[in-house]
Parts: structure tokens; C-alpha cells; sequence
């Protein structure tokens, strides 16, 4: 068997990450408290500030309080734990292929708008939950990237007439997010970032 047929056969034996409709369905089924952006954002941070997290420290804070043994309650969790596996290996993987959790790119663009600005608030509240040290204690450009991170979370986007210039600035913003968690965990999680065929305990 050559060695390309193997990765093919590996990469399909990879559980795939749920999408964006998917989070947001589970979510909305149990009434939970997040979106999925919101969510997606909050689990990133928790990665970035702890390293890693146990499914008790976020699923009180994404679902609110939930009835004990629900069917629809246990089917969110899992969604949100597959998020959140997905999310912990490529943050802390070498592939720089991590990507923030948004409404597809051909939904309107408010709509994207809007969940970046969510993505980013749940994304400080993770960090504040994981243990991210006071401001005055933090390398100067990882404050400055929580600063822009809070500024982008508050916009108010104006996107009564988007065209093709609003679509690449949005795209901008997103990659400067993107690049910038990525860059934020390297600074907090020094030493958890690993090669691809290592296991994360």
C-alpha cells in the first residue's frame, strides 16, 4: 500500500469537527445560554489561558443550567466536546490550520460580522475562566491582542451595503483573529504546541 493511500485512509478515519449549523442546532435545541460562535470562541480561550480544560469547567458556562439526564442536553455536550478536541489539536498543532467557528461564507455578511464579534467575547471570557494573568502581567503584545481582540468583540459592523471591499476587510479581520490565537497560545501554553502524529494528553 503506498504511502499516499495510507494518509487518504487516515485522514478518513479522523472524526471530522462539527460545523457551524451543526454547534448551533444542538445548541438551540436545549436553549442553551452561547451560540456556537460564542461557544467555539470560549473553548479557544479556555485553551489558550489553561492548556486544557475539563467538560466541567464550560459546560455550565455554554449550557446554563440543564435538566439532569436529558437526552438533548448529553447530545449538545458531546457536540461541544468534539468542538472542543478539534479546537485543542489545531491551536496546539503545528499545521497553523486552525480555524474560528463562523456562519458559512455564503451567509450575509452582517451575519458573519456579528459571530466574529460574538466569537471574539467568548473567546476573552474563556481566557478570563482559564486563568489568564492580570493585564500587568502579561508581554506587552499579548495584551495589545486582547485590547484588539475586545475592541473587535464590541463593533458595531455597518454592513446595510456590503460589496467586495467590506467582504475583503471582514476576511482581514478574521485572519488577524485567526493568527493571533494562535500567536497568544504559543505566548501563555509555551511547550504544548506539538508535531502533528503526537498524541495531547
Amino acid at each position: 500500500m503506498t504511502r499516499a493511500v495510507c494518509a487518504i485512509i487516515a485522514d478518513m478515519s479522523v472524526p471530522q469537527p462539527p460545523d457551524f449549523d451543526a454547534v448551533e442546532l444542538a445548541l438551540a435545541r436545549v436553549d442553551a445560554d452561547a451560540d456556537a460562535a460564542d461557544s467555539h470562541g470560549f473553548l479557544c480561550g479556555l485553551i489558550c489561558a489553561a492548556g486544557y480544560a475539563e467538560p466541567g469547567q464550560w459546560t455550565g458556562e455554554l449550557l446554563g443550567e440543564q435538566e439532569s439526564g436529558n437526552a438533548l442536553v448529553a447530545e449538545a455536550t458531546q457536540v461541544l466536546q468534539r468542538l472542543y478536541e478539534d479546537a485543542q489539536a489545531r491551536i496546539h498543532g503545528e499545521d497553523m490550520d486552525f480555524e474560528l467557528l463562523l456562519p458559512p461564507d455564503d451567509s450575509p455578511l452582517i451575519d458573519r460580522a456579528e459571530s466574529l464579534g460574538q466569537w471574539c467575547h467568548g473567546f476573552l471570557s474563556g481566557l478570563g475562566v482559564g486563568g489568564l494573568p492580570a493585564q500587568d502581567k502579561l508581554p506587552e503584545d499579548a495584551a495589545e491582542l486582547i485590547g484588539d481582540l475586545a475592541e473587535i468583540s464590541k463593533v458595531d459592523f455597518d454592513m446595510s451595503d456590503a460589496g467586495e471591499e467590506d467582504e475583503e476587510a471582514f476576511a482581514e479581520i478574521v485572519e488577524f483573529v485567526r493568527v493571533g490565537v494562535l500567536l497568544l497560545s504559543e505566548e501563555l501554553q509555551p511547550g504544548r504546541h506539538v508535531a502533528p502524529s503526537e498524541k495531547l494528553h
